[in-house]
């Protein structure tokens, strides 16, 4: 979200301390030191304050956190020197680092940054859903209490570190400071500009300065996009729309799972066969080239592709397998093709309509080529393209039979909201409760065996074995962000969504 200012056109713009930035300056690489990044003046530092894209990801090079999460979702630890999960406890040591003040930093800063993470409404209070508290057991210790049982939950300590009461200091106008951090840069003294913070713990590269250019609205991004005042501009492309810039592109890998949810109660969507019939018949490569131009991965299971843990064990194909959708057609009985071609048993035809929020182009595109793919099958789909709000009422009260939809899911890979009845994003779905079978129990449904995961009774592997064969939900693709760099700056590899200045230390400039 951004704030919605004008635009004054003039001969500069205003820098956040009353500072200048002329136009001709501001285009590219000025010196071989500096870069230009684009922010909002009316927005603020504070990482649990701030609402607009371009401030949230400047605090990353103002604040350090616990750990940051990789372009392959991995952890790096930062403030943490090690981290021990243990059933529901997680005990994070802290490295020796010091605020930009010189102060050092110690356990109660964490459990203050924890609290005021958890109470503010930052996307950070969403991220430590499963962490009910936090308590510093020593000056270099701190304990984090869990609801569950959860082996990835290091990847949920991103949240920033200030020092603590350091958020409510002022200025003698009464106007909050910028918290104090442990990061690469602070503000200099005229306020004007990021510089290298001489008390960070570890490598400072070649960039010294970081130029701010006052860019309040998605209007003004995009003109100083276009003109090359920016020198990184990053977009998740989230609405289908993208601002480009000339310089080069790197693919920045996104947790945004696109898929087709299915409404269990409605006629044979409750047989597995039949998900899988369908999973199977779609072509997720040309969905991600024709619908997301390329700006999206196939999914070869329910987690994402680049996750270590399940490269190995993720086995669904990207290509539609014409000989497992037939078969499967044929196993629950759809062995007859109507006049339409489309296959029918008794009464009963493979006629859906498939929800769409008509306001995303993307997914619309997306929803239209994959009807198109199920039709070759004998599976018709007819697209029914809603506004936001009566897509989103549609789903809760249960309006729909499959939908496109896609979920954000947090950076510990916790996939139950969309999987496990009655999650926040398990609309339609439906888990067959285990029966007693001459003496001997079902197996467990994949719900079952996501709830034993976060119990410490299953591997990620059991999860992902169960999740493609109940196939509760049909993943197409994920989704991939865009970061655009000035031809200036080498070594721009290894950006992450988490922090798109992870490698600033490695930039090159010229």
């Amino acid at each position: 979200m951004v704030l919605v200012l004008c635009l004054i056109p003039c001969a500069c713009a205003k820098t956040q301390g009353g500072g200048t930035a002329q136009k001709g300056e501001s285009a590219g690489v000025n010196k071989s030191d500096t870069i230009t990044l684009l922010y909002s003046m009316s927005d603020s530092f504070n990482p649990y304050e701030s609402i607009t894209d371009q401030n949230r990801r400047i605090t990353k090079l103002i604040f350090e956190p616990l750990v940051k999460i990789d372009d392959n979702f991995n952890a790096v630890f930062c403030l943490a020197k090690d981290i021990k999960p243990e059933g529901t406890a997680c005990t994070v040591t802290l490295r020796s680092a010091q605020f930009s003040d010189g102060s050092t930093l110690t356990a109660d800063d964490v459990v203050y940054s924890f609290k005021a993470a958890k109470a503010s409404k930052s996307l950070y209070a969403t991220r430590l859903y499963e962490i009910k508290s936090a308590q510093a057991v020593d000056s270099n210790t701190v304990v984090f209490n869990l609801t569950k049982t959860d082996p990835y939950v290091a990847n949920l300590l991103d949240f920033p570190i200030f020092k603590a009461e350091s958020d409510k200091l002022t200025d003698e106008d009464s106007v909050k400071l910028v918290p104090l951090g442990c990061g690469r840069y602070v503000f200099n003294d005229e306020k004007t500009e990021l510089v290298q913070n001489k008390k960070y713990y570890g490598k400072q590269g070649v960039v010294k300065k970081i130029r701010l250019i006052n860019a309040p609205d998605s209007e003004s991004v995009a003109h100083y996009v276009e003109i090359g005042a920016a020198d990184i501009y990053f977009n998740d492309i989230s609405d289908g729309e993208i601002f480009r810039m000339s310089g080069q592109k790197f693919d920045i890998n996104l947790n945004n799972l696109v898929y087709i949810g299915i409404n269990h109660n409605v006629d044979d969507l409750g047989s597995f066969m039949l998900r899988q019939a369908i999973s199977s018949a779609l072509n997720r490569e040309a969905v991600c080239s024709n619908a997301f131009y390329n700006n999206a991965v196939p999914a070869k299971g329910f987690y994402n592709p680049v996750w270590e843990p399940v490269k190995s064990v993720q086995n669904i194909q990207t290509l539609p397998n014409s000989q497992i959708t037939v078969e499967n057609l044929e196993e629950i009985g759809y062995n007859s093709l109507d006049g339409e071609g489309i296959r029918y048993r008794g009464g009963r035809s493979l006629r859906f309509s498939l929800l769409v929020n008509k306001e995303n182009r993307s997914r619309v595109q997306a929803a239209e080529i994959i009807a198109a793919q199920l039709l070759e099958y004998g599976i018709k789909l007819t697209v029914v393209k809603v506004s936001f709000a009566e897509y989103q009422r549609r789903l809760k009260n249960s309006e729909f039979q499959l939908y496109l939809g896609e979920v954000n899911f947090t950076e510990n890979m916790d996939i139950s909201s969309l999987v496990v009845p009655g999650g926040s994003a398990a609309f339609g779905v439906k888990s067959t409760p285990q029966q007693v079978i001459e003496g001997e129990i079902a197996p467990m449904t994949a719900a079952d065996i996501v709830n034993s995961f976060y119990k410490g009774e299953a591997e990620i592997t059991d999860v992902v074995a169960a999740l493609q064969t109940e196939m509760p939900v049909i993943p197409v693709c994920y989704r991939t962000g865009v970061l655009f760099c000035k031809d200036g700056i080498k070594n721009v590899g290894g950006a992450s969504q988490n922090d798109i200045f992870l490698k600033i230390d490695s930039y090159k400039l010229k």
